[in-house]
């Protein structure tokens, strides 16, 4: 009889223990659903992920770029090559805005179509030998939005800070008109838009990439013509 009674207060108190410790652990769970809980851990989330999609790590507002560039040109004079050479200044008055203004140099060679005409016309006294109408330089401003931006890891070295941005722009190309050596120079109106990227590698380095529509009209012996270029260029350039 003894040994039972003490066999019975002996699961008694093992089943005592037990249900404590089931109760401890069952409120520990409870707790880690618990509403406030949750609701801090939410907004620490959210905090972090606006902070890295908000965060402009440039400071961009009343900045000058000064800059310079290289690039290529499509289409316009089939029998020409032109290669530009540029520099450029843009006043950032925030992070959507810039005004800046362009100067380019361009290079002009004869193209293998070019090359062929030159050479079939060049003993004769006839209009067979194309005359030549080539942009010399370029100036214009432009006014610059920054529509997009974001930011990209760069070789797992740093983030990279980027905007895509449009451009349009207004001003002045100075042509020069080649026939039987004789040249003519002259000043025309040109207008351009386009867009690109521009990269801010650090508070002082920035690099940009263009693709641009640019149409100007040009003399030659038959009259005026409209010229619609493509202008692709890449540079960089300095904060300050």
């Amino acid at each position: 009889m003894k040994t039972h009674f003490i066999q019975l207060i002996t699961g008694l108190a093992l089943t005592l223990v037990a249900s404590g410790a089931f109760a401890q652990v069952s409120k520990e769970l409870d707790a880690l659903g618990d509403k406030r809980a949750s609701e801090k851990a939410a907004k620490l989330d959210n905090r972090a992920r606006v902070g890295i999609v908000q965060g402009r790590t440039v400071d961009r507002n009343w900045r000058v770029e000064a800059g310079v560039n290289y690039g290529g040109v499509a289409s316009g004079d089939s029998y020409l090559n032109t290669s530009n050479l540029g520099g450029q200044l843009d006043l950032h008055v925030n992070p959507k805005f810039s005004l800046g203004a362009r100067y380019t140099k361009s290079f002009n060679t004869l193209s293998a179509e070019g090359e062929n005409r030159f050479r079939a016309g060049s003993n004769t006294d006839t209009y067979s030998i194309p005359q030549i109408s080539y942009p010399e330089e370029t100036v214009m401003g432009v006014v610059n939005w920054y529509m997009m931006y974001g930011k990209t890891n760069f070789f797992d070295i740093k983030t990279i800070q980027f905007d895509i941005y449009s451009l349009a722009g207004y001003g002045q190309v100075r042509t020069s008109t080649e026939f039987r050596g004789q040249s003519q120079s002259n000043w025309t109106n040109t207008w351009t838009a386009g867009g690109g990227v521009g990269l801010w590698l650090s508070q002082h380095i920035t690099s940009r990439f263009e693709l641009r529509y640019q149409n100007y009209s040009d003399q030659v012996y038959t009259g005026s013509r409209d010229l619609n270029l493509i202008v692709a260029s890449f540079g960089f350039g300095v904060l300050l």
